[in-house]
């Protein structure tokens, strides 16, 4: 009995690095803004390249950490506040919390096949 809750205590003090992986995803960093992935079901009209922003890994026991510096590219009729694209080829977009404009929002939905 003792044996087993010491092996789920154990197991528990590994799930956060684990479990924290599931819920968190990695956010993107550029020019003090965080934008997170969002699934597209249109192509992302790509338009003049940005510059370098920087993909941040989650961590419940750390600040974010610095995975990767990527290109980042702006997406036509969205301002980059609002969202940036990756790769101009199957470029995948991120979105932040900065209130879109209502063609902005327009843009956004098509793209999110809404």
């Amino acid at each position: 009995m003792w044996r087993a809750i010491a092996t789920a205590a154990a197991a528990a003090a590994l799930l956060p690095a684990g479990s924290a992986g599931a819920q968190c995803t990695p956010r993107l960093a550029w020019h003090a803004t965080r934008y997170k992935a969002v699934a597209t079901r249109a192509a992302v009209p790509v338009d003049r390249r940005l510059g370098r922003g920087v993909i941040l890994r989650c961590s419940t026991t750390r600040p974010a950490q610095v995975v990767s510096r990527v290109s980042l590219y702006a997406v036509r009729g969205v301002r980059p506040q609002v969202a940036v694209a990756l790769r101009p080829s199957r470029p995948a977009l991120y979105v932040s919390n900065a209130q879109p404009t209502a063609a902005e929002r327009r843009v956004l939905d098509r793209l999110r096949g809404r």
